[in-house]
């Protein structure tokens, strides 16, 4: 053998070596999730998650009931959004962006290859969601209130000095402490862990608490699915088959005449015990997602029944520790059109403009995170003043 060849064999040897003890620490370090992430992000030409990756996971359907169409403006797609702004909606990839004022469609738009049936990830808005239930927990008498210790339905908490005393109102407000960092790209990462791995429990209630509850105000994904623990304990202490999904179905997607059944993904199966991954991903179009913002514009209320508290939402409204951040919902009051929103990690948005009795949606891949002066993206300002000027048009015309 020559002495080239015997480089080669070393080389390759010390390679192969290296590989597996690369496997061997992953899988014994409990970072295996790694390898899911590789192949779901970068091997497939994105580099983070993205709004199409619901075949990517298990699943559970959100089953709609009888649908409600939107009622259509006399001014239904007759006022044109700015070149502008179009240009930059297709710049980022959008999906689809919608404008409903007094409870009727003004505007719809979708862009290719999606339609208005095209059901896209939430991420974040979720969170919202989340929140939501738990107040229509609250008043079903599952959970006896919002500012009781979240250990009264995650016991695994009972054992934390800190956790322990946190409430699931601190939980939605992102206040309750817990050990997280919030990072959407590094691939050995607790919110990783959190997307890509198969239990979401062990993940988030393994992590402990850095900071007494109610102290500071820090956002985080793990923080909403400990939230989303406690909701399924507290539904399943009733009855032990319910799931997160089954009770989004029968508590909004059904009285809100969804026009398309969603889906919620899961962490892993559902025959061996997979759990909704409730601070991100429930899959649905931009016209259902918009009547969770009109459910809130209208305070709970919707066709003459209560959904949700008006108290309750009224709360979720309220800005905390953070001007900027309520019971999962973000605003900013202070705006010349005063809003608040849900939020979702590539710019998906619903957001609500009460003066206006605006609701906006958009959806899609990319977003812009260069901040506006008011302690958010830009482009909510630039959405919200595209969506009164164009509701201020309609109203000026015959």
């Amino acid at each position: 053998m020559s002495a080239r060849n015997s480089r080669w064999n070393v080389l390759l040897k010390s390679v192969l070596i290296f590989i597996v003890l690369l496997v061997t620490g992953l899988q014994v370090s409990g970072h295996s999730y790694f390898w899911n992430a590789l192949a779901l992000t970068y091997l497939s030409g994105h580099s983070t998650a993205h709004i199409d990756d619901a075949n990517d996971f298990s699943q559970r359907k959100i089953e709609a009931g009888s649908p409600q169409a939107w009622p259509k403006a006399k001014k239904y797609n007759q006022i044109e959004l700015s070149n502008t702004s179009l240009d930059y909606l297709n710049q980022y990839k959008t999906a689809a962006f919608l404008v409903a004022q007094n409870g009727e469609l003004l505007y719809e738009r979708y862009f290719a290859p999606y339609n208005a049936q095209s059901a896209t990830n939430s991420f974040s808005m979720a969170k919202t969601v989340t929140t939501m239930q738990v107040g229509i927990a609250i008043q079903q008498g599952l959970i006896k209130s919002f500012d009781e210790p979240i250990a009264n339905y995650v016991p695994e908490l009972k054992q934390d000095t800190l956790g322990k005393t946190a409430t699931l109102a601190q939980f939605s407000a992102m206040t309750a402490g817990l050990n997280w960092s919030e990072s959407y790209k590094l691939p050995l990462n607790e919110t990783t862990a959190l997307y890509y791995g198969s239990d979401v429990k062990s993940v988030v209630l393994n992590r402990g608490f850095e900071r007494p509850p109610g102290s500071a105000f820090e956002y985080s994904s793990g923080t909403t699915q400990v939230l989303g623990i406690a909701l399924q304990n507290a539904l399943q202490a009733k009855k032990p088959q319910a799931t997160i999904s089954q009770h989004l179905s029968e508590t909004l997607w059904k009285p809100l005449g969804m026009e398309q059944s969603a889906i919620y993904t899961l962490d892993r199966a559902a025959d061996k015990g997979g759990m909704e991954r409730a601070y991100c991903c429930i899959f649905s179009n931009a016209k259902d997602f918009a009547k969770l913002g009109q459910l809130l514009l209208q305070d709970g209320q919707w066709q003459g029944k209560t959904i949700l508290e008006r108290d309750f939402v009224e709360r979720m409204r309220q800005p905390g520790l953070s001007a900027n951040y309520g019971h999962s919902l973000w605003m900013d009051w202070k705006y010349q059109h005063p809003f608040y929103l849900l939020q979702g990690h590539q710019g998906q948005y619903v957001i609500v403009v009460p003066k206006q009795k605006l609701v906006i949606v958009r959806l899609g891949q990319f977003r812009n995170k260069t901040m506006g002066p008011g302690g958010l993206a830009q482009e909510i300002y630039d959405y919200v003043d595209a969506a009164v000027l164009m509701a201020k048009k309609a109203a000026s015309q015959p």
